[in-house]
């Protein structure tokens, strides 16, 4: 099973087991400790294991979309890479950073947990862009690009739109 399929299929028992999309929420039934913080300048965040406890720092000056973002994206992390973590720090000053094999797969799970398959054809169906989809789903483009590309691999059904561009948050 490719890596991809294992991130969705750990979403999927995420969402059955605590019926949240929130990953505030997940985050704290997970045992995350989540810490804001108003001194990060140009850090959006960073996941870090300390004496064993895991702990998701965001920038509070962050609108709370991406902070949500942010959120989602370091809990992929936690669950996905909590091993090569131990001795070090994932900090987040690019979230979309393509060419990172461990920050592509965060993003995936960010975008398997904050958007919904159904909800995105729905759009689709319905005649909406990607822009448009965007807009109404209140997602970052890039993290909806990643999520229908996603979901073209899955179920080859609907169209890709090519791969967000990887400095855009610069």
């Amino acid at each position: 099973m490719k890596k991809e399929q294992k991130i969705f299929k750990m979403v999927e028992t995420l969402l059955k087991k605590y019926d949240t999309r929130d990953p505030f929420a997940l985050a704290k039934e997970l045992g995350v400790n989540i810490i804001f913080r108003d001194d990060f300048l140009n850090l959006k965040g960073m996941y870090k294991v300390i004496l064993r406890n895991r702990y998701i720092f965001i920038n509070s000056n962050l609108p709370l979309e991406m902070q949500h973002l942010v959120c989602a994206h370091e809990l992929g992390h936690d669950l996905l890479h909590r091993i090569y973590l131990k001795s070090s720090i994932f900090q987040e000053f690019v979230l979309y950073d393509m060419k990172s094999k461990p920050e592509y797969e965060a993003n995936i799970f960010a975008s398997e947990l904050l958007l919904d398959d159904e909800v995105v054809y729905t759009c689709f169906k319905e005649g909406f862009d990607v822009y448009q989809v965007a807009s109404m789903l209140g997602v970052d483009i890039n993290l909806l690009l990643i999520k229908v590309n996603e979901l073209y691999k899955r179920k080859e059904n609907l169209k890709t739109f090519g791969l967000p561009k990887s400095n855009f948050l610069k």
